[in-house]
């Protein structure tokens, strides 16, 4: 029997879009739904597991063997060749973007299917050409793409597909730019999408007034299981494991090491505290290309006996229960799930002022603090007001936590079914 949805992720490494589609997976597998998880991208270490009852196709090694073909060859001959495969189409794919644009622009699916596939896979690579012999053998009803150059893959490959496409934009494009040709591409093969989606309203709002998409619809992140407002009550998420009830008074960071993050931010205003961190730690969960330079920057200000880098971590939660405050020092996002999860577990948020995803739950002074992007100085006194203040800490958590009930599955399910085209109850199944 033919598969329910199909989830089209880059690779299962670190990332929020990432632990997004295997929740929605594992959340509509439970209710009896068939779901297939497709990865494109080859050599990523897989970091999040596939829930039980839900298939994984891998094209990683597909991919490589395609983009590899005779690197074995050192000759002028075989380099020539592998030159010519990789680039002439690439240019040709660009020069061909250039000149017919005034009337690739017009171009309605399923019109120019032959010549779509062909300009991506100049561009982009095999991806979608593999992806598209896997969608015409086992034609699946619907499918769902995550993070704007895999929405593009896929909708490139099921451009004339009688098939349901949503896709999920998971940052601002505003903020989050895109290099020449996915910028134009962008504006063509979004026109597959049956169903354009945004994890933020701000989101939503920059599709509609810079990208004229006005069509697009709020798909929210999901709470993990366990963390849902129901699953505990304030006094549990406010407990740790510390013997005396209280939350310890470590500041939290999850997130990856790459510089939209912010996380350099972080360490100057932890070595600008006036109350220097006696008693108190911040603790930095995630891993990243930023990595070594962020611990050089905590010795160079020395301040490195005060930052722990846990690494990444498959589950945070029980970070998040030993925390007092979370720290989201980012230069642009769109909806974290770290984010999600420190609210839900009664954690006070600070965030920066760069994205209108965060600023969706996060109100100053009623459900958290907010502080100028970029700006040291004003991160540093929100932790040091924060910190000085148990009391008003923990009540800006608890209305964190209870802003956050309209993040419930139970809440959202209609949502994500109208988005996927899913039938209110799920099919009925032989055996």
């Amino acid at each position: 029997m033919a598969d329910d949805l199909w989830i089209v992720v880059p690779h299962l490494g670190a990332g929020g879009a990432q632990k997004v589609a295997m929740l929605a997976a594992a959340h509509f597998a439970a209710l009896g739904y068939r779901i297939t998880v497709v990865s494109l991208l080859p050599d990523k270490t897989q970091v999040h597991s596939v829930p039980a009852g839900v298939r994984l196709l891998d094209l990683g090694e597909a991919v490589k063997a395609a983009q590899r073909g005779d690197w074995w060859d050192r000759s002028l001959l075989a380099r020539s060749r592998r030159f010519l495969r990789l680039w002439l189409p690439r240019l040709a794919s660009w020069f061909l973007l250039i000149t017919l644009w005034p009337w690739l622009r017009q171009l309605r699916p399923p019109r120019g299917a032959a010549l779509i596939r062909w300009l991506l896979r100049g561009v982009g690579g095999p991806q979608a050409s593999l992806l598209r012999q896997l969608l015409v053998a086992e034609q699946p009803p619907r499918l769902l793409a995550l993070l704007t150059k895999t929405n593009m893959l896929a909708a490139q490959a099921s451009w004339d597909l009688p098939l349901h496409l949503a896709v999920s934009e998971r940052n601002d494009p505003r903020l989050q730019t895109l290099g020449f040709p996915w910028q134009r591409l962008r504006l063509l093969l979004y026109r597959r999408a049956d169903a354009l989606t945004a994890n933020t309203r701000g989101v939503l709002r920059t599709l509609a007034d810079d990208l004229a998409m006005p069509q697009a619809r709020l798909l929210p992140n999901p709470l993990p299981p366990g963390i849902g407002l129901a699953a505990e009550s304030p006094a549990n998420a406010n407990a740790n494991t510390n013997g005396n009830g209280q939350r310890s008074a470590d500041c939290l960071a999850v997130a990856r090491l790459v510089h939209q993050k912010g996380l350099d931010v972080l360490l100057e205003a932890v070595a600008l505290m006036a109350a220097r961190p006696i008693g108190w730690r911040l603790v930095i969960v995630g891993d990243g290309p930023q990595r070594p330079a962020l611990e050089s920057q905590a010795r160079q200000l020395g301040i490195e006996a005060w930052i722990r880098f846990e690494g990444f971590q498959a589950d945070v939660m029980p970070y998040c229960r030993r925390a007092r405050i979370f720290v989201l020092p980012s230069r642009f996002e769109g909806m974290p799930n770290a984010l999600l999860e420190a609210m839900a577990s009664g954690l006070t948020a600070i965030v920066t002022d760069a994205s209108p995803g965060p600023l969706e739950l996060v109100e100053h002074g009623h459900t958290g603090l907010v502080v100028p992007v970029e700006n040291p100085r004003a991160l540093a006194a929100a932790m040091e007001a924060l910190l000085a203040d148990p009391g008003h800490c923990e009540r800006l958590g608890r209305a964190g936590r209870e802003r956050l009930a309209a993040q419930d599955w139970q809440m959202i399910e209609p949502l994500w079914r109208s988005a996927l085209n899913l039938p209110a109850v799920s099919p009925e199944r032989d055996g």
